[in-house]
């Protein structure tokens, strides 16, 4: 049996958590098909932004402490205004290769992956609406991007125990590759857009304890990066801060989900001029229970935007997530309905926002 410590580092290495057992035999493997539809504003003039993901996960454990998962998807994106379709895309995104090492009496995790493009790329300007509007830290569809070329990335995490909590470090560095990401047209003939995305530091640290019979884990995670090139033009993408934390406390037979997490993205560089700040912060609660062979977890849900100080968006959401396992089935379908409001910044128009989510997990182990 792990220890808790070893979960809170395969988390700061941002890694696939590893299987308990050893062998071939306890791989695992699992589907998770999703359908997202986001309507904004209203009238002849909405723009419903739908996707349908289909995203794979398997893992594999060689051994009790090295593992390696491979994960990929298929998905369907689309954008229209009026009931009409104006952009679309679809096909298979890229697929992320991982392996976890861990060291010592589970104190250390080395971790290193690989982003291998098999994805969609030359994308079309009648596809580009669609393959940017999944792309939004707001709105978080289950696939933000269909392709983002080569690269590699290594991590290592370092974890360490003091009285009740236990403390981790971690960080890792990618390096990517440049990649033809667009195709435009200029004049009569097709242009190709080459793009090199910027390598990227990360850093994060996390710490969890038990409270009573619950358990409270808390993170910080910090990003830089270098500057992204398009077309021979340089910009940058501002450095991002990410804290996170939950408890979980079981409650009267039931058990009590409490989250959250916030985004701030620093100020940078994009066509044009000065990229403002922004910060998204988002707030979860959940009761979990059971009824017959099924746990039953209704959620609320609530997400406010801000772009350098402006109010940009509110979003709350109500759910039911349902968990149903046999052996080694386990069955989780889950539908969420939304309902807000995105601002023009610094006042003026406002637009509704309506939308549901739909998911299914089906996962062998």
């Amino acid at each position: 049996m792990r220890t808790p410590r070893v979960f809170l580092l395969i988390g700061l290495a941002v890694a696939a958590p590893p299987l308990a057992a050893q062998g071939l035999g306890d791989a695992a493997a699992a589907v998770m098909p999703q359908a997202v539809s986001v309507k904004i504003g209203s009238g002849a003039t909405a723009k419903t932004v739908s996707q349908t993901s289909i995203p794979f996960v398997f893992v594999l454990p060689l051994g009790s402490r090295f593992n390696v998962d491979v994960a990929t998807a298929y998905a369907i994106s689309d954008v229209s205004v009026d009931g009409k379709s104006v952009s679309s895309i679809s096909g298979p995104t890229d697929t992320q290769l991982r392996a976890n090492l861990t060291l010592g009496n589970d104190a250390i995790v080395f971790t290193v992956g690989a982003n291998l493009p098999t994805g969609q790329y030359k994308i079309a300007e009648d596809k580009a609406d669609a393959a940017g509007q999944i792309g939004n830290d707001f709105l978080i569809f289950p696939t933000s991007s269909y392709g983002s070329g080569m690269s590699a990335t290594g991590g290592l995490a370092i974890a360490r125990s003091a009285g009740a909590w236990n403390f981790g470090l971690a960080g890792s560095f990618r390096r990517s590759t440049e990649f033809d990401a667009f195709e435009a047209n200029d004049g009569s003939a097709k242009q190709v857009l080459t793009f090199t995305p910027a390598d990227e530091v990360r850093a994060r640290i996390g710490a969890d304890r038990f409270i009573g019979n619950g358990r409270l884990t808390l993170g910080v995670t910090y990003s830089t990066f270098g500057n992204d090139v398009l077309a021979n033009t340089s910009y940058a993408t501002g450095d991002r801060f990410i804290g996170q934390g939950s408890l979980y406390y079981p409650v009267n037979g039931m058990d009590l989900y409490v989250s959250g997490w916030a985004l701030y993205r620093a100020k940078g560089q994009q066509f044009g001029g000065e990229a403002p700040y922004e910060t998204v912060a988002n707030g979860a609660v959940s009761l979990g229970f059971r009824l017959a062979n099924w746990y039953l977890e209704p959620n609320i849900e609530a997400r406010n935007w801000q772009v350098e100080g402006y109010k940009a968006g509110m979003l709350g959401n109500g759910g039911l997530r349902l968990r149903w396992t046999n052996g080694v089935f386990t069955f989780m379908p889950s539908v969420t309905y939304q309902m807000g409001e995105i601002y023009t910044l610094g006042g003026g128009d406002t637009y509704d926002v309506t939308g549901w989510r739909a998911a299914v997990t089906l996962r062998v182990r």
